[in-house]
Parts: C-alpha cells; structure tokens; sequence
C-alpha cells in the first residue's frame, strides 16, 4: 500500500503471506526497508509483492524510488526494479507498485497471470488492471 495525505506526506505498508516462497528459519521480505516497501516523502513510494526470498537481496522497492529520483515515471521504475531481479532470476514472479509525490501511479509484474491494485484519488475508487510479463529463461538486457 501507498498512501499520501493532502499536505502530500506518504506512507507506505505491505504484508506478507507467510509462506508461499519464504525458505524455512529465514525472516520474510516484508520487515526488510526497501524490499517489501520502501517510502522518501521527496519521491515517493513503492510496494512490492512476490517471490520475497529473490526480492530482498534486490530492495525492489528502494530501486523504484530511485528511479523515479533520477526522474523514471512510476510505472518505468517498477518495471526497471523488476529487470533487475529477472536477469539473474528468469522464473522469478513479482510485482512492484509505485507512486511519485505528484500523485502519479503505477505498476510492473512479471510471471503472473495478471496483476491489479486499487486507487483512490480525485476521480473516486478504481482498480487498475497490469499486464504481466512472462517469466522467461533469456536474460535481460541489463549486463550487470
């Protein structure tokens, strides 16, 4: 989740299923600052969700946020924060959400049938539908 008040401070929060990938003894990507969410009220913030055990060693959250920072739109970030993590994981399946402290949106997933999230702004209540891109075996164009 993503929020921002009318005097434009942001917050940002996630949760975790528990136990869909998490490797057992080991602490989920949720209470890791950057991985589950990630918020700096001169940006903006970003939430993801996934495949938490691949996710924290890339912060997809810090990653989107800068991104935007260096001037990316939100949906750019979480798209790039993504490639990073598909180029040495190709069946990773994940999503990023991000909103910038205009108040712009948007979103990235890999490897999922289908990705939505919900706004709530001037225009009312909405859920906005995100194409996935499919997990693939070929690297990224990233040579990191």
């Amino acid at each position: 989740m993503i929020a921002m008040d009318r005097d434009h401070n942001m917050a940002v929060g996630t949760s975790t299923n528990g136990a869909n990938h998490k490797v057992p003894g080991r602490v989920g990507d949720s209470p890791i600052i950057g991985s589950g969410a990630y918020v700096d009220n001169n940006v903006g913030g970003a939430a993801a969700t996934g495949d938490g055990d691949t996710m924290m060693r890339f912060l997809p959250s810090y990653q989107a946020v800068e991104s935007m920072r260096n001037g990316m739109q939100p949906n750019e970030a979480a798209a790039e924060a993504l490639l990073r993590i598909t180029r040495l994981h190709p069946d990773f399946e994940g999503a990023v959400i991000a909103a910038n402290t205009k108040g712009e949106h948007g979103a990235a997933c890999v490897g999922f049938p289908g990705f939505k999230y919900n706004v709530y702004d001037n225009n009312g209540p909405r859920s906005i539908d995100v194409t996935c891109k499919k997990s693939t075996k070929k690297p990224s164009r990233y040579n990191l």
